[in-house]
């Protein structure tokens, strides 16, 4: 074979590696060796606190409530719920492998916009991140199943069930915000989640917090970044 023909057949199968290799989706696999793994486990309509409200109130101890626990958002004027049907929701998952065989750091998304009745606009995100170790050497197995009022697996859960946690980071912000992007009322908050210490009986989730996640975490550390965790209603 002649050294031009050579160098063009070279050049054309470096071209078709890396146009082929930029369109194939990161996996992940012990056995395969492959170190990242990011799925869309869910992009639609919002399926979950469809029906969520803001509660107004006046300042004081209750902005810094969850809704489930009395919070209230002195951001707004009156109450402010869902334009139902409005909402769209992405959830993503990404893990990439971290050293060992069956460690990972692992990051769990939701992604949430749409329309409120005041005719603000709004955007919400939550997102988990954490080191997991998987059981049996395997990849993580995020669920893309859909909820459902009967409980079970879904693509809400941000621990696979073949991963085991000790302690989760989260990252929750709520913005509503008006037609020309200003805030009108907002929650930003970071928060430690830690699995709660058996006989639990001995130790009880914080009165700030006073819930246990499934899977059994508790909170461990509250940051308040901006806003009032009052304002969250998702």
């Amino acid at each position: 074979m002649k050294r031009t023909t050579v160098l063009v057949y070279l050049e054309a199968t470096l071209t078709l590696m890396i146009s082929t290799g930029s369109a194939l989706p990161l996996i992940a696999d012990e056995t395969s060796g492959h170190d990242a793994r990011v799925e869309v486990l869910y992009h639609g309509p919002l399926v979950h606190d469809q029906n969520w409200r803001i509660k107004a109130g006046p300042r004081g101890p209750e902005n810094q409530l969850f809704r489930a626990f009395g919070g209230t958002c002195s951001m707004v004027p009156h109450n402010v719920f869902n334009d139902t049907g409005s909402g769209t929701e992405r959830v993503t998952f990404e893990a990439t492998r971290d050293g060992l065989a069956g460690v990972w750091k692992i990051t769990w998304k939701d992604t949430v916009s749409g329309k409120s009745t005041d005719g603000n606009h709004y955007k919400y995100q939550q997102r988990w991140d954490y080191i997991g170790i998987t059981k049996n050497r395997e990849a993580p197995e995020p669920s893309h199943a859909m909820p459902s009022p009967g409980g079970g697996r879904s693509f809400l859960d941000h621990v696979p069930s073949n991963v085991t946690a000790d302690a989760l980071d989260l990252e929750d912000f709520f913005l509503l915000l008006n037609p020309s992007g200003g805030v009108v009322a907002s929650s930003h908050v970071r928060n430690t989640f830690r699995l709660q210490i058996p006989p639990v009986s001995l130790d009880p989730p914080p009165n700030s917090f006073p819930a246990i996640l499934p899977g059994g975490y508790i909170l461990n550390t509250h940051e308040q970044l901006a806003g009032q965790f009052g304002c969250d209603p998702l």
